[in-house]
């Protein structure tokens, strides 16, 4: 009988993980591989980008209302934080380049190596970056949007 050792346990979020994406591509009519360079890279890529770019411009649409040396300096801080998502979008978006199986077998040959790295497995480092990484940043930059509509006036 094999050990049991804990890393196997992300193999059931991986597998619903592929499940999904197999489900999703067969509703629009791509394979598994297309569907996750669509999905993993360029939806998510596209919805941290945005997501980074928001509370930038919370805070410009603030500023419309009421002007301050405060809200100009966030404004600057945060633009600097949105660009870097979108910079990091677009490195992204140029490094996994089409075709869709060049894409996705660089994106798989990438994770192997970061497995490698970290002592761990390919599905592991697939979950911690595309679910647990992306989530993370996406409620981080909803949560900082959601402070600056709600409490401007304890942030200026």
């Amino acid at each position: 009988m094999k050990k049991f050792r804990w890393i196997d346990l992300a193999l059931v979020p991986f597998g619903l993980c592929v499940l999904f994406l197999l489900l999703l591509g067969k509703l629009l009519g791509l394979t598994y591989k297309q569907i996750s360079v669509v999905f993993n890279l360029w939806v998510q890529g596209a919805v941290l980008a945005l997501s980074g770019l928001a509370p930038f411009g919370i805070v410009v649409y603030k500023m419309t209302e009421s002007f301050s040396t405060g809200w100009l300096v966030l404004s600057f801080i945060l633009a600097l934080y949105g660009t870097a998502y979108v910079f990091a979008f677009i490195i992204m978006v140029q490094h996994y380049r089409l075709p869709f199986d060049d894409a996705f077998n660089r994106c798989v040959w990438d994770l192997q190596k970061v497995a490698q790295k970290w002592h761990t497995t390919y599905q592991m480092v697939n979950l911690i970056i595309f679910v647990v990484l992306f989530l993370l940043l996406l409620s981080l930059n909803i949560a900082g949007g959601y402070l600056l509509l709600r409490y401007p006036a304890m942030l200026w």
